[in-house]
């Protein structure tokens, strides 16, 4: 009797071990982007995070967020081969110098935040204009391109920069697109719009890996087409973007 309940209470061990020492893997992110990381009751939350989450399900994965700001987010996963980059991370031929990228699995394009009577209708007319923009982002390099490097007014988020923008301390705010429809549902400012103008850029987000881990990389990418081919990126759009994109208009 005292074997067979031995037997058990290491079976018993076995199996809890077996669920508690599932794989931990960090990624670096900044949760200040909403809709796709941001904090709520002190938890990261968003459209990046389900999108992990479903992905760790997948591949019997613990992800777990660590949160820094947006412009360490590529050195962190290119020092350290066991984490992942989450953050609404454009992939660009620059960054693929240091870091590896997933599929692409959302393309949310750049626009234009400004004040609703300011009148630009154009890139043209935002030549010369103070824009404002989240450092090290791919808007960082759009607004650089428009208005000159001397024009560009660079934040730790992109929420403060359209508070700027609120306050009229500067003329325009270029942001990813679903980004700039959260921000702005949350401000519930109707002298703040996104402008009608085509910045004629694509903005596919991947998750960043390290170099040195081509075989998460792989293991990433066939989760993430699994979870594309069940439906899973509509879901998603429906539950972070829809609400959104209508508390905006």
């Amino acid at each position: 009797m005292k074997k067979l309940i031995a037997l058990i209470a290491a079976a018993m061990l076995l199996a809890s071990c077996s669920l508690a020492g599932a794989e931990t893997i960090y990624y670096a992110t900044n949760p200040e982007y909403p809709p796709f990381e941001y904090v709520e009751n002190n938890a990261v939350v968003g459209y990046d995070v389900d999108l992990i989450n479903a992905i760790g399900a997948k591949l019997g994965i613990d992800f777990q967020p660590e949160s820094m700001a947006f412009d360490a987010v590529v050195s962190a996963v290119q020092a350290n081969k066991n984490m992942i980059g989450l953050s609404g991370i454009s992939i660009t031929e620059e960054r693929k110098l240091s870091i590896d990228f997933s599929d692409g699995y959302i393309d949310a394009g750049l626009v234009v935040i400004m004040k609703a009577d300011a009148g630009f209708a154009s890139v043209d007319d935002l030549k010369g204009k103070t824009i404002g923009v989240q450092l090290g982002t791919t808007s960082d390099f759009k607004a650089e391109e428009i208005t000159g490097a001397d024009n560009v007014a660079t934040y730790g988020s992109f929420i403060n920069a359209t508070l700027d923008l609120q306050g009229n301390k500067i003329d325009a705010v270029i942001v990813d697109g679903p980004v700039g429809q959260a921000i702005l549902a949350s401000l519930n400012d109707p002298t703040l719009v996104i402008a009608d103008i085509d910045l004629g850029a694509a903005d596919w987000y991947g998750i960043a890996v390290n170099k040195d881990n081509p075989e998460l990389l792989q293991k990433i990418n066939t989760a993430l087409a699994e979870l594309k081919a069940e439906g899973f990126m509509e879901t998603l759009a429906a539950k972070y973007f829809a609400a959104a994109e209508e508390a905006a208009q």
